[in-house]
């Protein structure tokens, strides 16, 4: 397939005219080793799409199933429960939240009072210092993020230019 032939068919796959076989005729161009260097950008583009795509109708299809169980497992339940297994059930579950409230109570009730003026660090060169590593390791990771930002605006705009042209 020609670089040309696969340029248009690119715009018309953006442009969302494209056949289920034409869209089959990228995959199997992108997915190929044969792709130019020119054409980079647009098969970064349509993988990501395509990938997305896939996984958003696997979605929908395990949804799909789930239901099927759901509704065929509701169909098959018994209609009425026993009223005295209920019963027990419910004073279970009763007693199981008043235990874990005077639980929580309790474990709040002896627990020591924490003077919260006290400093954590005894000298403010140490304090200093920790802070000025924690805004330093902030700070990497921030621009690790904006790095990762500007590469996919790139390429935006490099499928941008070619699309208008």
């Amino acid at each position: 397939m020609t670089t040309e032939l696969v340029q248009q068919l690119f715009n018309k796959y953006l442009d969302g005219n494209t056949t289920p076989q034409e869209e089959q005729e990228l995959l199997n161009f992108f997915t190929s080793q044969q792709v130019p260097d020119s054409l980079k950008t647009e098969q970064a583009y349509f993988l990501s799409i395509f990938n997305e795509k896939q996984a958003q109708q696997l979605e929908d299809s395990l949804s799909r199933k789930i239901e099927a169980w759901d509704a065929a497992e509701q169909a098959f339940r018994p209609a009425t429960h026993h009223s005295r297994k209920r019963r027990w059930l419910w004073a279970a579950g009763i007693a199981a939240s008043v235990a874990l409230i005077l639980t929580v109570g309790i474990r709040l009730l002896n627990k020591p009072v924490v003077d919260l003026n006290t400093d954590t660090f005894d000298s403010p060169e140490l304090a200093y210092a920790t802070t000025e590593q924690s805004l330093a390791l902030l700070s990497r990771t921030i621009n690790k993020g904006c790095e990762e930002l500007e590469k996919i605006s790139e390429i935006t705009q490099s499928i941008n230019n070619k699309s208008n042209k």
